[in-house]
């Protein structure tokens, strides 16, 4: 029975429900980290895997709802739910098996990527959320699965920083557009058999565009598939840049503070 119009934890981006799920993200993020502070590096590592594989674990339950789903089906304009269009291959998603690869090997490009991209691609899927999962209520599985998915990976991506396996830094740059060029031509390559073949409509990493306005932007001016993304890397070294700025200019005043400290001491 459809519960669109319900007010029952109705969910649209900013309402009060919305704010809330956010607000519970950075109580965990915080909570995390309270809880963790102090402990050994293999304790907080093995928590931290624990917490992503908890989430991929939710994700295929998550999924398995959604292929019974029949008004996920109808809403979304489909004609019936496709396993390969719903692969964990998305610029959010795929960060579900590469933030414990990159604890595990302290591979700095790997664990930079995914701290920088999978919060900021979760939070974008949260905040521009496809037509199925706005305006419903939480408590549907789709919804549940949904918003608690890319939650728990808003809140992993920070925690890679929190609680110590990652400080961004200039010098990771370059590994971590070398791990979206190779993610990025891996998911093209993907897109191009699946569209061949079992699924017309994949497009893992919006390589064939899609339907968000900077992304409509650049295919109006390079209307060629995957090469039209390439342009999108400045902005994404913008936003990594300011990010690094800001932790760094936090560390220097820490690091003054220190030394104001000491000279007082003395």
């Amino acid at each position: 029975m459809p519960v669109k119009g319900m007010n029952l934890l109705l969910i649209k981006p900013f309402n009060f429900v919305h704010i809330c799920l956010l607000a519970v993200g950075v109580g965990a993020i915080y909570l995390i980290w309270y809880k963790l502070r102090g402990k050994s590096e293999k304790t907080r590592e093995r928590f931290l895997i624990g917490l992503c594989v908890a989430n991929i674990a939710l994700y295929f339950i998550y999924k398995v709802f959604l292929s019974v789903d029949a008004e996920f089906v109808q809403v979304s304009g489909l004609e019936k739910f496709n396993w390969f269009n719903e692969l964990p291959l998305q610029l959010c998603n795929i960060n579900l098996f590469l933030i414990p690869i990159g604890i595990l090997t302290r591979r700095r490009g790997i664990l930079g990527f995914a701290f920088f991209i999978a919060p900021l691609g979760a939070a974008m899927a949260l905040t521009f959320p496809e037509i199925a999962f706005n305006g419903y209520s939480l408590l549907l599985p789709r919804m549940l699965g949904f918003y608690f998915t890319h939650l728990l990976l808003i809140v992993c991506g920070i925690s890679l920083t929190t609680l110590g396996f990652y400080r961004p830094e200039y010098r990771d740059f370059p590994g971590i557009v070398a791990a979206f060029i190779v993610l990025s031509l891996g998911a093209h390559l993907v897109n191009t058999i699946l569209r061949s073949t079992v699924c017309p409509q994949a497009d893992y990493f919006f390589t064939y565009g899609a339907d968000i306005s900077v992304l409509n932007m650049l295919w109006s001016v390079i209307p060629i598939p995957y090469v039209y993304l390439l342009p999108a890397l400045a902005v994404l070294l913008a936003y990594m840049g300011a990010i690094t700025l800001g932790f760094n200019t936090v560390d220097r005043l820490r690091a003054d503070s220190a030394v104001a400290a000491g000279n007082l001491r003395e």
